[in-house]
Parts: C-alpha cells; structure tokens; sequence
C-alpha cells in the first residue's frame, strides 16, 4: 500500500503553511490555495472562492460562527466533498472530508484589498486520521498517514 505523503508549501516570508488542493463537489472542481492551521478547530473554504462557482451562503444552512483575529465569521455547511491533492510524486490523492465549511465574506474590513482565506484546521486531521509535519527551519512540511 502506497503511503500518502503530501507536501506544503510556505509563503516567501515562511510564517505561513499552504497546501493546493482541488474541491470535488456536486461535480464542480474548484482549485483552492488552504492555509494550514491547526489552532483553527475547523476547516472551511471562503465564499468568494466558491461564488466564482455560483455557490453562495444564502443558499446553504448556517453552520457555527468562529473567531478568526478577533472577528466574528458565520460558516455555513458545505458537507461531504473530496479534497484532491498531489503527492510528491504528483500524483492525485483523493481524500473524502465530510466536513467542509464555507466562510461569509461579509467579515472583510472597509478599506483593505480583500484576499480569499481558507482553512484546513484540526478538524481536518481528526476525521481524516492523518498526521501532519512542519519542520519550519527547513521550510519542509508534509500531509501524511504515516507515523514520524
């Protein structure tokens, strides 16, 4: 049995953890750049990614409100997708995660560019049983179902 072993990437200044990944769901394929962040408990993608898709929070059912440097954001339940990866091969790992999350875009501030923010967060790692490694000194990360 092939190992999963996915990698990260970090932004230029390296104080952020990226991952790709493309969301499969309702048979639409949405690329999608997911901070890696294990203090949020949940994962979510932003709406303004998936509105490019014609999905919108006014049609999905509330979910929770989280707290995300310190402003109050509604997420609304996405549900049952599969995040497709690349391995380090660049081979496609399809993953089920039934519990995605779309964040309100309403949260951004008057005045500043608006950037999309999505999450991969604990929760992510919890339902999926997989481990993840950051080795932030040599900018070296990794997604994976493997014991270190």
């Amino acid at each position: 049995m092939n190992r999963i072993r996915i990698p990260l990437e970090f932004n230029k200044e390296g104080n952020r953890v990226l991952v790709t990944a493309t969301i499969s769901f309702s048979n639409l394929f949405i690329p999608t750049i997911f901070i890696v962040d294990t203090g949020s408990s949940e994962t979510f993608v932003d709406e303004f990614t998936l509105s490019k898709f014609r999905i919108y929070t006014k049609s999905l059912s509330f979910d929770s409100y989280v707290i995300m440097g310190g402003t109050k954001i509604a997420l609304y339940k996405l549900g049952k997708v599969k995040l497709i990866f690349r391995d380090i091969n660049k081979n496609p790992v399809a993953i089920d995660f039934n519990s995605l999350k779309v964040s309100e875009t309403a949260w951004r501030r008057v005045g500043k560019i608006y950037s999309p923010v999505s999450i991969i967060g604990l929760n992510f790692f919890l339902e999926t049983q997989l481990a993840l490694f950051v080795n932030p000194s040599k900018m070296e990360g990794y997604i994976l179902d493997e014991k270190i």
